[in-house]
């Protein structure tokens, strides 16, 4: 082994840590106008109303005689019961968080327990009212089991926009957010979660029902394999936009398809229909505005838009982190709901990302001792479009139309500086996009779902439509040395310590347009106590040229009326990446990765905001895909293994003035390549993670969250540096030859994360501030190893305390 050094992130995709020196820098001027709101004179309270619809999650139709109930801790604050078509309206709500509580016979109580009032202002809360078990008498429940599917398992969870905006580390970005549930880990440094020791990439996201995976800016495909791997750093959502998230780390529905490592369903805020208000932020970065209300041009449409702009590069060159480069990045949203009727609804959303980054020569000059050489150049432009269609059919249908439009274009060069090699007129040598990688997707879908109640329960089934267009070209301009590299890679001479990429292993094109479909059917049986949900998937993969079936089973029984067990199993099938598929010309025979589940779990609530649960699991992976050595790209199926482990939960959702959750998971995850290696653990498997997370709002102004999290560290490879590879005094290069996969394991990971709101009203404006910061005792939390070749050193890639400030205006 080589000696190794430490440091901060330096790289170029680790714009993230020099951003937040970026607020840092701010904090003063948003401690300044705190202060200006602490001591400016109080204003007269006015009062907000809190209006809704409550339907049967089934159905979707109202649900009549329904009692709505509104508290601030023990003190009652108003009630209401739904008309007949459901709708309610609560009036004279004192400003700040209200407990919601929505009960009527034959229906499980649904509770809100975060619910934000504005004074002189209307908040909206439609609910959805889940059917409660025939012979059960009463379930305690929280929040979290509004419009949970039947025989669903205990790792359903849902998190309200309140909760994924006050969460601490998170600074509102929702992925950063999801750790708090068991089987989840995320470390904060990427925008990104990871569940029970799959990847990143093997998340299937929903935005609004819609699978779209472009979610994060600056996601890589060139560049060390952790930043490839790793995911993006920030999320394309500014803070409140997601009003919820329901998430499952297994035994979804055979509605869903595409990925098999957990599901995320995303759901943009909606517009107020009732009353408009604009917020709006600005610093040295950049700016973001927001208008949330009525449209004021179409009868009974609500609109909500979103338009945000960030250049960091000028800013990063002042603060002496010119060493990361010029980062750009845009995002733009817009929704729009209309109640056509009360039957029909139209709802359309549009997003478009762009982003921009470039790191050249005056960046890898500011690099300590020239660690990062790379030239880096990206563009990348994600859209999309989505008109969705509600028709209640008949007495109890109900029927949804999707049509959308998926757009992603990307654009990735690399080249590298050689800083110990001068060049002709001064200066040194350098070599621009070496490596290039055209992405161009398109795709143009239809989803449609139906959902009835029947005699013995609820009968769901529909189709799915993707026409996919992919453009993609890797392109290398002449043979490229590279000094990382696995013992049995392809070299001319097995004596060579370094490979040699060329341009006969390296470029591919895949120019295709494809069709995929689906069709899916299930049944919730209810009988008694017991609800059974068999189902089933058949997927016509037209880029794998595959036909899959996927038969799915969820078994829920409530042994009393606060305690439910969960059996969950089925065959879920994840379609390889279209960037593997391009990566060599016989790679179109790449099939879809397979994964068979089974779950056992149990959860108990102890009262309505409080419950315990607890989770086995077990997946049998096959059909993995195997990169092929470092020298081309080629692939192949070939890859089996297994996970399993457990995974349990305490969560007090907030009542009162206080909520608390911990959160342990045992996961091993294993895979084997079938070369000859044997098993061995896979590269995001962490055998143990903790997490204790807590908040305390004493009044409606301030509020404090904390968060400690421990994770086992992620595995590593074993590997030998080689010396003076070339054997010439001149030009001295070492090479990492990797001896073994992931046979070694980083430091633990460990940090404590904490933050500050702080919320005041001046007139008719809401001030809101706060302070997150992640890491916030400083731990060199080890994450990634970079190879330095000139020195012949591992570089840790290490991250310390991210302080993070945020000053919005509402109005």
């Amino acid at each position: 082994m080589s000696d190794n050094c430490s440091r901060p992130q330096s790289h170029c995709p680790n714009i993230g840590h020099g951003i937040q020196l970026i607020k840092a820098r701010f904090a003063r001027i948003a401690v300044l106008s705190v202060l200006i709101a602490v001591v400016a004179p109080p204003v007269h309270a006015e009062t907000a109303s809190v209006r809704g619809t409550v339907v049967d999650a089934v159905t979707g139709r109202g649900v009549a005689g329904a009692v709505i109930e509104l508290r601030d801790g023990e003190r009652a604050v108003g009630s209401a019961v739904s008309g007949d078509d459901g709708a309610y309206t609560v009036g004279d709500v004192p400003e700040g968080l209200t407990a919601i509580t929505v009960r009527r016979d034959g229906y499980i109580d649904a509770r809100e327990a975060e619910v934000r009032t504005v004074a002189g202002q209307v908040t909206r809360l439609d609910v959805e009212l889940v059917r409660r078990p025939a012979m059960v008498e009463e379930i305690v429940v929280s929040a979290k089991a509004v419009g949970r599917p039947q025989a669903a398992s205990v790792t359903a969870n849902r998190l309200t926009r309140e909760e994924i905006r006050r969460g601490a580390g998170t600074a509102g970005d929702v992925f950063r957010g999801l750790d708090v549930l068991p089987g989840v880990a995320s470390t904060g440094e990427f925008s990104n979660f990871t569940v029970r020791g799959r990847g990143p990439r093997d998340n299937l996201i929903l935005v609004d029902g819609i699978p779209f995976d472009k979610v994060v800016h600056f996601d890589r495909s060139l560049g060390e394999e952790e930043d490839i791997g790793g995911g993006g750093r920030f999320a394309i959502f500014a803070q409140n936009l997601i009003g919820s998230a329901e998430f499952q780390a297994g035994g979804w529905s055979a509605a869903q398809g595409g990925r098999n490592g957990s599901l995320l369903a995303l759901n943009i805020a909606e517009g107020n229909p009732d009353t408009p208000s604009v917020g709006a932020r600005i610093d040295i970065g950049g700016a973001e505005l927001t208008y949330d209300g009525p449209s004021y041009i179409a009868a009974n449409t609500s609109v909500v838009l979103s338009a945000r702009a960030f250049d960091f590069g000028t800013t990063l060159d002042l603060i002496g982190q010119d060493d990361l480069g010029d980062p750009e990045l845009a995002d733009l949203l817009f929704k729009s709901v209309t109640d056509v009727s009360d039957e029909h609804r139209i709802s359309f959303l549009a997003l478009f990302s762009p982003e921009r980054f470039e790191r050249d020569l005056d960046n890898v000059r500011a690099s300590a001792d020239f660690e990062d050489v790379a030239l880096l150049n990206t563009r990348q432009e994600s859209a999309l479009a989505a008109l969705t269609w509600r028709w209640l059919v008949g007495r109890d249908g109900r029927l949804t139309n999707a049509v959308y439009l998926r757009r992603s274009d990307k654009r990735s060069r690399q080249g590298e500086a050689y800083p110990d090699q001068p060049a002709i007129g001064g200066g040194f040598r350098v070599r621009p996009d070496i490596l290039t990688i055209d992405e161009d997707e398109r795709e143009l879908g239809w989803r449609a779902d139906y959902s009835a109640p029947t005699g013995l329960g609820v009968l769901a089934l529909g189709a799915r439509v993707e026409r996919v267009s992919l453009d993609f070209a890797t392109r290398l301009a002449g043979d490229w040395v590279r000094y990382v590299y696995d013992r049995d890679d392809f070299r001319p001479n097995p004596a060579q310590k370094f490979v040699v990429l060329t341009q006969a292993r390296v470029n591919a094109d895949l120019d295709d347009t494809v069709t995929r479909g689906a069709l899916y059917v299930e049944h919730a049986f209810e009988l008694g106590r017991v609800t059974l949900r068999p189902g089933a998937r058949f997927d016509r993969d037209g880029i794998a040229r595959q036909s899959l079936w996927s038969p799915r089973l969820a078994i829920d029984w409530f042994a009393t009326d606060a305690t439910r067990f969960a059996l969950t199993g089925g065959v879920f099938y994840q379609t390889p990446r279209f960037l593997d598929v391009s990566a060599d010309q016989t790679n179109n025979r790449l099939q879809n990765e397979r994964s068979t589940q089974l779950s056992l779990g149990v959860e108990h609530f102890f009262n309505a905001d409080t419950k315990a649960s607890a989770e086995a699991y077990y997946q049998d992976l096959d059909h993995l895909v195997v990169a092929g050595d470092k020298t081309s790209g080629l692939a192949a199926s070939t890859g089996v293994g297994t996970a399993r482990g457990i995974d349990l939960g305490l969560q007090r959702r907030l009542s009162g003035d206080w909520s608390a959750s911990l959160a342990y998971s045992f996961s091993r995850a294993r895979r084997d390549d079938r070369r000859g290696e044997g098993r061995y653990p896979t590269d995001f498997n962490r055998p143990h993670v903790v997490t204790i997370a807590g908040s305390w709002q004493p009044n409606d102004r301030w509020a404090f969250a904390a968060k400690w999290k421990y994770a086992s560290g992620r595995p590593t490879d074993d590997f030998i540096i080689n010396r003076n590879i070339f054997n010439d005094p001149t030009f001295v290069r070492f090479s990492k030859e990797i001896v073994a996969n992931n046979s070694r394991r980083l430091r633990d990971f460990h940090a404590l994360n904490v933050r500050v709101d702080y919320r005041r009203r001046i007139g008719g404006t809401s001030l809101i501030a706060f302070l997150d910061v992640i890491n916030a005792y400083g731990r060199r939390n080890i994450d990634s190893l970079e190879f330095d070749e000139r020195r012949g050193i591992n570089v840790f890639g290490d991250f310390s305390v991210f302080p993070q400030i945020g000053l919005k205006a509402e109005f």
